[in-house]
């Protein structure tokens, strides 16, 4: 359980969205994105997905860092930053992690370092991807006094350099030269919550898939724990996430041999990660109006269709 002053303050990095407006984008991504069943690995029966928020950056102990920062909206650890990522190491060894995936970003690519090295997993199964980067809004990316530049992401993050040559420069050489790669960089720039959520709810899955059934952590930002939980529960409205806060989901194989829904393991508040429940209701109500809108609109299109002719 996390102690009582570390739960983390209402509306503290919070996406800047009204909950209705969270509760929207959630019930549409929930419509959109329909189930696909895939199959199980043969010898695979349950698979765990593990979502972790990176350690604490040094901007948020030093308030003067992002204005004199030259790479504002790519801080490091701080020095408790880096004892979170080892200690965390600890909570996770029971999920039995083979994988790690890992956002670019300077605070993930460290706090993935330190946990997988006290998990005992090597460098050759991590793979770097921007799938699961930070949320991709340039009013979010950057602490006070900071500002991101102009132009896409893509132009300036990687200073010239591609993926590769970018996490070579923040990782030892024996580390980053073993390492797997996965998307190469970013795409829409800049993103809404329902941009995010729906990159991050389908990096997820293409994740697990990629895993072939091993037990995977994914080591990224706060908003895409907040996916982790609200692609599962779209009625949920999550809180701020502490610093290497996770949630722990699980698929289970069925009888036809393809896997079945993931179900989430963690607890409110247990592991670092909170999220609202009385809005689920509301959620039903929501979607149902939608389904009618929806299902009136297709009626109105079908009869206009059919006057055309």
């Amino acid at each position: 359980m996390v102690d009582d002053e570390e739960k983390p303050e209402p509306g503290e990095d919070q996406p800047q969205m009204s909950i209705t407006e969270q509760l929207k984008a959630q019930t549409e991504l929930a419509r959109e994105e329909e189930f696909k069943r895939t199959p199980a690995p043969p010898g695979k029966s349950k698979q765990l997905l593990v979502v972790m928020r990176h350690g604490e950056r040094i901007d948020e102990v030093n308030k003067e860092w992002s204005a004199i920062s030259k790479r504002p909206y790519d801080p490091f650890l701080s020095d408790h930053g880096e004892d979170q990522a080892k200690k965390v190491a600890a909570k996770l060894k029971k999920f039995g992690i083979k994988k790690v995936f890992i956002s670019p970003f300077f605070r993930c690519l460290q706090t993935a370092s330190f946990a997988a090295e006290g998990l005992g997993i090597q460098p050759q199964d991590w793979t770097v991807t921007c799938a699961v980067g930070e949320f991709m809004n340039p009013k979010m990316m950057v602490k006070k006094g900071g500002k991101c530049p102009e132009g896409h992401i893509n132009s300036w993050f990687f200073e010239g350099n591609g993926l590769k040559e970018h996490v070579a420069k923040k990782l030892p050489k024996q580390t980053a030269s073993k390492l797997q790669y996965g998307q190469l960089d970013f795409k829409r720039y800049p993103e809404n919550l329902l941009n995010s959520r729906r990159r991050y709810n389908r990096a997820f899955q293409a994740i697990a898939d990629e895993a072939q059934g091993e037990n995977v952590l994914i080591v990224t930002h706060g908003d895409g724990v907040n996916a982790s939980v609200t692609r599962i529960w779209p009625w949920a409205i999550a809180h701020p996430v502490l610093h290497t806060g996770f949630t722990v989901a699980v698929r289970e194989k069925e009888d036809d041999g393809m896997w079945g829904h993931w179900k989430m393991v963690s607890k409110r508040g247990e592991t670092g990660v909170w999220w609202r429940a009385e809005l689920q209701p509301a959620y039903h109500v929501f979607k149902g109006a939608q389904g009618v809108v929806q299902g009136a609109a297709g009626t109105v299109g079908g009869i206009f269709n059919k006057l055309k002719r």
